[in-house]
């Protein structure tokens, strides 16, 4: 009896066994809370907890699967010692609104969006292929709450981007745009050049938006929001499904492109980009302007082309590499009235070609288990812009612009839970940025004392610096709150700019004193350091239950004037220049997801009021600066449905903004934008994808305009633009003749409908804004290598 005894506590015990585990998240090393695990054999289902332990009942050699949301599935065999540790990846291709979907923006490292102190928004791969976006400027004005305006300027940098009723004019300056976490900054206007930054859509693994202030985690840079573009198929930041292959597109307005992307995965990693594109740019210029500036042999006036070459490459993801290399040029249509008695009609082409290189080289070291993480980064950017301004062989203008920069970074990162057992996580750095080589030149060729011959530098023995310092600190009271608190440091050197001139004007007056006529006049100038600007960021995050969040947010938002800002200032006002621009911003955000998996339906929902006070916002009128303060408060909306082999998208937003200074609508900016893509997979080869937009009326700039306000708009008559419904559509079918080619057919446009850019001071001479989408048919190509 005593051996039946025995037996039988053997066996229940046996039949009992435990496998006791731990599942981390493999890009962050973070645990992972909610991961379901299976036992194949028996159905037995487990859950980790908050520290991403599990225990079940298992067996050495069951076969256990690991599970949850936003992640790819992992199956295991229970080894003898019944100790399990599973790593899941991040599936970023698939799942971009739930609320454990991975985000590397919003917290400069690898966040889920339901943690993220941020109103985010994600764009991949696949929603790019199947609504056929061709360009960069297609995906990002298909983006909700993202609008695009081409002003076509003399600065040839390319459309610029307004978020939440605001947007820079003439330079693009009000978001920070990064290619895998790189700022494409360019210093002496402090702008980033969407002509430049024109990245193949075919190498596009996912686009990450922000919107709202960013500065504690970005620095000056991110006033409004942030856009990054991920090209790398894999990385130290995030992870996604990627394919070589090369692409190659054709409109009917004679626009062409193409594309490769290259990748090769190991021990190191390496992503390489290729895009070459060039563009007609062929619509009815003389029918912009009543006058006879024109003739009308200038249509393709606005033609481009550019290039672009990008390389993301990491040794087993701890040394990162990322450059890029382009150039870009483009048609611009500059106002040289002033020169009316050489001028005559323009039938010359006005371009500016612009080209850029960027190399960032990081290291990080985990220690501790991955307890802890030291990350330094360099960086060196160049960028080099000229503008030939030549009309019709008889008037000539030149102006070129030069910029260099070397910027280093250090951060230290501390996970709370795994050093000290304690809910939170700490990371504190700085950022040194010294730009060099600050420089611009103009020969326009007349005697207007306004544009008169000269050049402005920055003294050669001289440097813009700027360094800051952050401390950013998450802290989990339970399963249920989360506070995230930050705050940034950040100070500018003084510096000394130099006025050349060829004739005598006020801001070259001559400091030597010389009565004779001189070659050259020059007047030194110095600029004052800013002083240290201090931005805070509170965000408290509820969660209700695992499908449902509330974030609360109050941020605020910094950029520095540029050196280009600085000198408009001194030459239209003689020795003033700009103090920093400011947003203060206080956001309230609702995130929810639902999910039956019996009818394979997905829906997630993003809900958001914001208010943002802006101050000495700069705007660029003509050709001067000046500084204007306001506000802008709103509503956002956002619902992506997914459903089988159906995908959707909705998005609503509702924006009031609004100037201090004059009872006027603020220029460029639109009250409500609206838009829903469906997408549906018909068969295993052919997918149908359609877009409709809504874009509101948008005013144009102001003329006459003061300091004190009392502006004017441009053409009086017809201020602003109409509101236009868009409609696009595409047809995919993923193999062509059983080869692996995927050919896409679509219509951009698809009703042709009168859709164009308010104008802006850039050119407001024309009286009427430039064409923004014209119906074209497109057809593409890809090859899957």
């Amino acid at each position: 009896m005593k051996y039946w005894v025995i037996f039988l506590i053997l066996w229940v015990s046996s039949s009992q066994a435990k496998v006791i585990g731990k599942v981390t998240n493999a890009i962050s090393d973070d645990w992972l809370n909610e991961v379901k695990v299976i036992n194949v054999r028996n159905g037995v289902v487990a859950f980790t907890n908050e520290y991403g332990s599990f225990v079940i009942d298992a067996s050495a050699g069951d076969k256990l699967t690991f599970s949850l949301r936003g992640f790819d599935s992992e199956t295991l065999t229970a080894p003898n010692n019944k100790l399990v540790y599973a790593s899941l990846e991040p599936y970023e291709f698939q799942d971009t609104g739930s609320l454990n979907s991975m985000l590397s923006t919003g917290g400069k490292q690898a966040q889920t969006l339901a943690s993220t102190p941020a109103s985010a928004i994600v764009i991949t791969q696949a929603e790019i292929t199947k609504f056929g976006y061709q360009t960069l400027n297609e995906v990002l004005n298909h983006i909700s709450g993202l609008y695009l305006i081409e002003e076509h300027s003399w600065t040839g940098s390319g459309a610029n981007v307004g978020v939440r009723g605001y947007m820079s004019s003439g330079v693009n300056n009000g978001l920070l745009i990064m290619i895998n976490g790189v700022a494409q900054y360019e210093d002496y206007w402090g702008q980033f050049p969407l002509t430049r930054i024109d990245i193949p859509v075919l190498a596009i693994t996912r686009i990450e938006v922000v919107r709202g202030p960013m500065s504690v985690t970005y620095g000056n840079q991110a006033l409004l929001g942030t856009i990054n573009i991920i090209t790398r198929a894999d990385s130290s930041e995030s992870n996604d499904a990627s394919y070589d292959r090369i692409g190659f597109s054709f409109n009917n307005e004679n626009d062409k492109r193409f594309a490769a992307k290259l990748s090769y995965e190991g021990n190191t990693n390496h992503t390489l980009s290729f895009g070459a594109s060039l563009e007609s740019g062929k619509f009815d210029t003389k029918g912009l302007s009543t006058g006879t500036e024109f003739s009308s042999n200038y249509g393709d006036s606005l033609s481009g082309q550019s290039f672009f070459l990008g390389l993301s490459s990491n040794y087993r993801k701890n040394l990162v590499l990322n450059a890029n290399l382009s150039q870009a040029k483009k048609g611009v249509l500059a106002d040289l009235r002033f020169a009316t008695e050489h001028l005559g009609t323009l039938t010359g082409r006005q371009y500016a070609d612009i080209n850029g290189s960027n190399f960032s080289m990081s290291y990080r070291h985990p220690w501790r288990d991955g307890a802890g993480q030291t990350k330094m980064t360099f960086g060196y950017f160049s960028h080099n812009s000229m503008q030939d301004y030549s009309a019709g062989g008889v008037t000539y203008g030149f102006a070129s612009y030069r910029s260099k920069a070397l910027q280093f970074e250090w951060e230290l990162a501390i996970n709370g839970y795994k050093l000290y057992q304690m809910p939170m996580n700490l990371r504190f750095g700085g950022q040194s940025r010294r730009a060099l080589d600050l420089h611009t030149t103009f020969d326009i060729g007349t005697d207007n004392p306004n544009v008169a011959d000269r050049y402005i530098a920055l003294d050669h023995d001289d440097a813009l610096d700027t360094h800051s310092l952050f401390f950013q600190l998450d802290f989990r009271f339970d399963d249920k709150w989360l506070i995230d608190l930050g705050v940034r440091a950040e100070r500018v050197s003084g510096y000394q700019m130099i006025f050349g001139c060829k004739s005598l004007i006020a801001i070259c007056n001559a400091s030597t004193g010389a009565t004779e006529p001189l070659s050259l006049y020059e007047r030194k100038a110095d600029v004052a350091a800013l002083a240290t600007e201090y931005t805070p960021r509170v965000a408290l995050i509820y969660q209700t239950n695992p499908d449902s969040v509330f974030k609360v947010i109050y941020g605020v938002g910094a950029r520095n004037p540029s050196f280009g800002q600085n000198a408009d200032g001194m030459e239209s006002k003689s020795s003033s220049t700009f103090t920093r621009e400011q947003v203060k911003s206080f956001e309230l955000i609702y995130l929810n997801q639902f999910n039956d998996d019996s009818i394979d339906l997905t829906v997630n929902s993003q809900f958001s009021l914001y208010y943002s006070k802006l101050n000495n916002l700069i705007v660029r009128h003509g050709f001067e600066s000046f500084a204007r303060t306001g506000a802008s408060k709103g509503v956002e909306l956002s619902t992506e449905v997914t459903w089988r082999r159906l995908f959707a998208r909705a998005g609503f937003n509702y924006y009031r903004a609004e100037d201090y200074q004059m009872d006027f609508r603020v220029p460029a900016s639109p009250h409500q934008l609206a838009q829903l893509k469906i997408g549906k997979t018909l068969t295993d080869e052919l997918g149908f994808g359609v877009s409709i937009r809504l874009i509101d009326r948008m005013y144009n700039s102001f003329s006459e305009c003061s300091q004190k306000g009392g502006c004017k708009y441009i053409n009086p008559l017809r201020p602003y633009t109409r509101k236009v419904w868009l409609v696009d559509m595409s047809f995919t079918k993923s193999k062509l003749f059983g080869m692996p080619v995927s050919t896409q057919f679509g219509v951009k446009n698809l009703f042709n409908t009168d859709h164009r850019y308010p104008v802006s001071s850039n050119n407001a001479w024309l009286e009427q804004g430039f064409p923004a989408e014209p119906r074209q048919v497109f057809m593409s190509f890809k090859y899957q290598l």
